[in-house]
């Protein structure tokens, strides 16, 4: 039995605003859902804590009824524990007074943001301030980043396997990879 009250009972599905106890047809609702209000466009913030919020509650209000709420247990993927609920507020406020101090990247070389961004990005990964729906958050954050910065991103150049792999490394502060992965769908953007 699970002391999880994001699932259902007996279940490793998340409690969801049509009430679905099968995994896979949730899954499949919820890129539907999530793919749809990405369309719209995600609303645009001072990349704090709360255009994070903004961000997942406009993402996934048609699939959760905590969406945009910080989470309220202690998750962990394999053995990498993410951060303690209770710094949640701190880890992020940190990575914005670093954008901040950094005015937002603007005028950096593509280099230069790829390398900050990747920091960013794998700390921002680390706080994962949500229950579920954290990736799809950040990247649509780091595609506004991208923007400010004068380097857009488009979200369709990242390499899955190479995020996956690079959010993974950068729990252990180990940005390369994931300054790697913003570069190369830099490049790869640049080169069409």
């Amino acid at each position: 039995m699970t002391d999880d009250p994001y699932v259902y009972l007996g279940t490793s599905t998340l409690r969801n605003t049509l009430n679905m106890t099968d995994a896979v047809e949730l899954d499949a609702f919820e890129r539907r859902m999530v793919a749809a209000r990405a369309a719209e466009g995600v609303p645009a913030g001072d990349f704090d804590l709360a255009h994070l919020r903004a961000i997942h509650r406009h993402l996934f209000q048609d699939v959760y009824d905590w969406a945009g709420e910080l989470r309220i247990v202690e998750i962990s993927k394999g053995w990498q524990q993410f951060i303690f609920r209770q710094y949640i507020q701190n880890g992020m406020a940190d990575v914005h007074r670093r954008i901040v101090k950094a005015n937002f990247f603007k005028g950096s070389s593509l280099e230069g943001f790829a390398h900050e961004a990747g920091q960013i990005m794998g700390d921002i990964n680390y706080v994962h301030p949500f229950r579920e729906g954290n990736g799809r958050t950040q990247l649509f954050y780091l595609k506004q980043l991208s923007l400010v910065a004068g380097h857009p991103l488009d979200l369709r150049h990242i390499d899955a396997d190479a995020w996956i792999k690079a959010s993974r490394c950068a729990h252990e502060a180990e940005y390369s990879p994931m300054s790697d992965a913003i570069r190369a769908a830099l490049q790869r953007g640049a080169s069409l």
